[in-house]
């Protein structure tokens, strides 16, 4: 009950006073101001925090703010009107503006003007705006900001993984608007920036660009609109501690405990499948536990080489068991234990050799 007296009493006040050029003459102002050319728009763009980012689906979640400043003339006032100095000057932005529509109702229900609506084309769903606000000086001067969550989908680059860095693309455009009527100018300074680097555990945050570009956009007919894109680009940079300590290590481990084999005696050369067969399930166990992780894309990444490297390395112990299963039978036992003693080290060393000589192609390729 207190919260409902309290917005009725805000709604009363603010009806009260001659808050928009609609109160003023009654005219409603339904597109941009006029002019000699299209009405520019400065852009500035905050990343908040980053929520989630999906390998797979190849989505990032985050909270972003969203900042919009442009003038409109329709919208101008007396500032003795509304307590301002009387020597105020134009463009003189010192002082806050006695004009503010802070919230979504006060924006939505009371703020009568003419704002741009902005869009992301390729978030997934629409932007949930959590709060908005609009502040106009007496010289028509208007600054809009409004802070949300979404869900974008963009393209990753996943070849060096888990040793990937990643350019995640949000696009911004205005609603409804061509360049003929409406430019958008990205302007650094009216972001307001947040020196914490929050994000989510795996990715540390590296920066974050802003850019306009003309882009046409295809209509169902066969025309084209040019329209005015803004293009921010977030720069993160992958943690792999976590995934090489839980999942790599686990299961070079796994592969390590196969050798085992070669320090075994003759007398037991009829074990040596089962151990290493035994060996392979259970690397083949792991790797379905794991896989879950692994982003599921079209081409080879770094991680698959090394998995691909480690089946190999087994399948070879298995042939190699088949083989000595075969020398021991007939007799050679001379010549089973200098190849287990070649295997002890060769083995480990073609291993590493093979995953250094991998990571070096995957680095000097992509």
């Amino acid at each position: 009950m207190m919260k409902l007296c309290n917005v009725l009493s805000v709604t009363i006040l603010l009806s009260l006073l001659p808050l928009s050029v609609t109160a003023q003459n009654g005219d409603y102002l339904a597109g941009p101001p006029p002019g000699d050319g299209p009405l520019e728009v400065l852009v500035g763009f905050n990343l908040v925090n980053i929520t989630d980012v999906n390998e797979k689906e190849e989505t990032i979640d985050f909270e972003g703010a969203i900042y919009l400043e442009w003038t409109d003339p329709r919208l101008a006032y007396d500032p003795i009107d509304f307590g301002m100095p009387a020597d105020w000057q134009p463009g003189d932005y010192s002082l806050a503006p006695r004009q503010i529509y802070q919230g979504i109702y006060a924006f939505s229900e009371l703020y009568q003007g003419w704002w741009l609506s902005i869009v992301i084309p390729n978030g997934i769903g629409n932007r949930q705006i959590t709060e908005q606000a609009l502040g106009v000086w007496p010289d028509g001067r208007v600054l809009y900001h409004d802070t949300f969550y979404s869900k974008s989908e963009t393209p990753m680059d996943l070849r060096l993984f888990p040793f990937d860095s990643q350019s995640l693309e949000i696009f911004f455009h205005p609603f409804l608007y061509g360049t003929n009527e409406v430019v958008l100018v990205p302007d650094a300074k009216l972001a307001r920036t947040w020196d914490q680097n929050m994000g989510i555990a795996d990715w540390s945050r590296d920066s974050v660009t802003i850019r306009e570009r003309p882009i046409r956009v295809a209509k169902s007919d066969g025309d084209a609109d040019e329209i005015s894109e803004v293009v921010v680009t977030v720069n993160i940079e992958r943690r792999p501690l976590h995934f090489l300590v839980s999942f790599l290590f686990p299961m070079v481990l796994l592969v390590s405990l196969t050798w085992c084999v070669f320090w075994m005696e003759k007398e037991t050369l009829s074990n040596r499948v089962n151990i290493t067969f035994i060996g392979i399930l259970s690397v083949v166990a792991y790797y379905f536990v794991i896989i879950d992780f692994i982003p599921s894309v079209s081409y080879l990444t770094l991680m698959d080489g090394f998995i691909i490297s480690t089946f190999l390395i087994l399948a070879a112990g298995v042939v190699l068991a088949v083989v000595m299963e075969e020398i021991a039978r007939k007799g050679r036992f001379s010549l089973g234990l200098q190849l287990d003693r070649v295997c002890r080290w060769a083995f480990p060393l073609t291993y590493a050799i093979t995953t250094v000589v991998l990571s070096v192609l995957f680095f000097v390729l992509y």
